[in-house]
């Protein structure tokens, strides 16, 4: 389920303006000249009220022409970007904030009941989506937050780096921590809402070293580059195409500190494949294992859980840590049926 974002941009575009034209035109303000039998307090007055109808119009607008570009879609390409800024007149710092939103109804959070929506301008112009993921009959462990989804969807369509990313609220410390293995040459924007008085918020502006002073990555252990970092790999030949995706999978992990590769592939009931890649981070913890980086590629396809027919994961037995009971737990959690299977990796 999905929308063509190159087909319908154009007219969307187009109909919004025709739109706020009629509105105004049909409105019931009328704005007086400014003559000796005019109460020129009265026209100011109808006149801000004119300035503040076209506004909210705009606004209602902006945010329908979000709501039907997005639809299903975790991944905005450059060229729509590029389209939409101009379409509505804003900076690209503004669309990802708008975009937030608009994302959070996506979120699938089924302890917490707390929607997180975050968008992310990648270097290659590309803005991309998140939000988080929690299991019932799992460990919290699992959970997969949205920023965690968002560099995941973002690294699955080869993005290189991450220019700003804009989240509905403060990204937590686990996030932050998380955020740092990117490994960018420029240091990460990162807009977000803060409580302000009177019951109304503040927009912040601020960037990842400002969040996470003093902060301990991959640099400190002598590694060059990030998690984003794209990876060469010779293709899989393996008969079985799941267990060809499993393997790619498992060869573009990212696991400098462990050496512990490993790649889940999960098909669903209409043959579709989705994979995903082990995400290390230098803290251990805030890592991604394949089952999590997997479920984002199969949500951002908007695909449902019960789908899954059979997953399989490909991992070394020798090597230093296994994800087959993180892998099966949360399988057993969302799909109990389905057929789960390990795909040894050779040396």
């Amino acid at each position: 389920m999905s929308l063509s974002v190159s087909s319908r941009l154009p007219t969307v575009c187009d109909s919004a303006t025709h739109t706020l034209a009629q509105e105004l035109a049909s409105s019931s303000v009328v704005v007086p000249d400014a003559t000796p039998g005019v109460d020129l307090a009265l026209g100011a007055a109808k006149k801000q009220e004119a300035v503040n109808f076209a506004a909210l119009s705009a606004k209602q607008i902006e945010n329908k022409i979000i709501q039907e570009i997005i639809g299903t879609h975790f991944v905005i390409d450059a060229a729509k970007v590029e389209e939409l800024t101009k379409c509505l007149g804003i900076s690209h710092e503004d669309l990802l904030r708008a975009i937030v939103p608009v994302t959070k109804p996506f979120a699938r959070p089924p302890i917490s009941g707390y929607h997180v929506g975050v968008a992310g301008l990648g270097k290659s112009g590309n803005i991309y989506l998140g939000v988080n993921l929690e299991f019932t009959i799992s460990t919290l462990s699992a959970t997969v937050h949205g920023e965690q989804f968002l560099v995941a969807n973002a690294r699955n369509h080869g993005e290189a780096e991450l220019e700003a990313i804009a989240i509905s609220a403060a990204p937590c410390g686990h996030c932050r921590q998380f955020l740092n293995e990117l490994g960018g040459k420029s240091d990460l924007k990162i807009f977000f809402q803060k409580p302000a008085p009177g019951g109304k918020t503040a927009d912040v502006s601020t960037k990842l070293s400002d969040l996470l002073p003093e902060s301990f990555g991959p640099q400190d252990l002598g590694l060059e580059g990030g998690l984003l970092t794209p990876k060469e790999f010779v293709k899989s030949d393996h008969a079985n195409p799941l267990s060809a995706k499993a393997i790619d999978a498992a060869h573009a992990s990212y696991a400098p500190f462990s050496k512990s590769f490993s790649g889940v592939a999960i098909r669903t009931g209409d043959g579709a494949i989705y994979s995903g890649s082990y995400l290390e981070n230098a803290a251990f913890n805030p890592s991604l294992s394949p089952m999590q980086t997997a479920l984002v590629a199969l949500v951002a396809a908007g695909r449902l859980y019960d789908e899954i027919q059979e997953v399989v994961l490909a991992e070394n037995p020798s090597d230093k840590i296994s994800q087959a009971a993180n892998t099966n737990g949360i399988l057993r959690s969302i799909a109990p049926r389905a057929m789960f299977r390990v795909e040894c990796l050779k040396d």
